[in-house]
């Protein structure tokens, strides 16, 4: 299957960060069948939809801007990881090559990790001890061979075809 590719960027999403996705998409879709009213007023769905937008607009428009850095808030062996942030607590954490024009996204806080400052369930933290343990891995070629293993998961679980259009029965627009 061709890689997902958006605004010239090829996407990938390590295991991490579609585990996150697809455990929230389950909650979405249980919220829709108990209340297909009210469900889209509900967090998950919100964040849930927050977390799409950025994978397939906002963060392929420029990966590299300044919004996205963090600068040494994972210490300085980690400031080559990017995030975006959503919602107050919430980050997603990312990778990119520009060269390559690549773009993986590695993971995304749930409500258990929210952004707290000090606390040890937060988002950083959380992702600190997690690249320190490797998972995900810091090494820009291990993680692109581990987060191409889920280039169809990833098309899947956003209802997209390889150009990053949603899958429908009309044609893309040329």
């Amino acid at each position: 299957m061709t890689p997902l590719a958006i605004n010239g960027w090829t996407i990938y999403a390590h295991p991490l960060f579609l585990e996150q996705v697809e455990a929230l998409t389950e909650r979405v879709t249980q919220l829709a069948a108990k209340d297909p009213g009210g469900y889209r007023s509900r967090p998950a769905t919100k964040r849930l939809a927050a977390i799409v937008k950025l994978v397939l607009e906002d963060i392929p428009q420029n990966p590299q801007g300044a919004q996205y850095r963090q600068g040494n808030t994972l210490g300085p062996a980690h400031s080559h990881w990017c995030r975006a942030k959503f919602y107050q607590q919430y980050r997603l954490f990312f990778r990119y090559d520009l060269a390559h024009k690549v773009l993986i996204y590695a993971w995304v806080n749930d409500a258990s990790t929210r952004r707290a400052y000090g606390s040890k369930h937060d988002a950083y933290t959380t992702f600190y001890k997690m690249l320190e343990k490797g998972h995900p891995p810091d090494s820009w070629d291990t993680l692109q061979r581990t987060a191409i293993q889920g280039g169809e998961r990833i098309q899947a679980l956003l209802g997209l075809n390889a150009k990053g259009y949603a899958v429908t029965n009309e044609e893309p627009p040329s």
